[in-house]
């Protein structure tokens, strides 16, 4: 059986909602309980193609610029987080898949529009990202960290993302 740890940076300008989704996806709930942590741990067991695997999913949530320049380079890799009710913040996510479409390692970008539970309230919606989604090329997905509504799904592709590079890497020739 394989091990690994993936280290999965959450990126986005502050109150994007990035601190609830780690929080949805690691403890399954929207709220974190204790102190405010680097990284936030996660272990999977996987199987693809027949094969086992245990990932360990590290999670940081980037905030800055500095912080941006420091860590999202050696990430695996990167979810970009907007909120949907605030349309700057689609446009700061824009900046940072194309600012990480220039490391040299290439991590698998996903584009998360966060706080779909309000909806109602939304500035942005799925033709938003669609349309930023097509021109930088990366998936996306709307999600809700309070409800966990498409949270599942979002994981699910961000393990198949990880798995075969993984697996690719893993059968190239040396």
């Amino acid at each position: 059986m394989d091990r690994v740890t993936w280290k999965i940076s959450v990126a986005g300008v502050g109150e994007t909602g990035k601190t609830s989704l780690i929080s949805r996806i690691v403890y399954g709930s929207d709220g974190s309980s204790g102190p405010v942590k680097a990284l936030f741990r996660k272990r999977v067991t996987l199987t693809y193609k027949g094969n086992k695997l245990v990932a360990d999913l590290l999670f940081q949530e980037i905030n800055n610029d500095t912080d941006a320049e420091r860590m999202l380079p050696s990430s695996n890799l990167i979810l970009v987080v907007a909120d949907i009710m605030t349309g700057e913040t689609l446009d700061d996510a824009s900046d940072i898949i194309m600012y990480a479409k220039n490391f040299e390692k290439k991590p698998p970008v996903v584009l998360v529009g966060t706080k779909t539970d309000l909806r109602y309230e939304a500035v942005l919606w799925t033709e938003d990202f669609e349309k930023v989604s097509r021109k930088l090329n990366v998936p996306f997905f709307l999600v809700s960290a309070k409800t966990g509504d498409k949270v599942i799904e979002m994981m699910d592709l961000v393990l198949e993302l990880m798995l075969e590079r993984f697996y690719a890497k893993k059968q190239a020739p040396q």
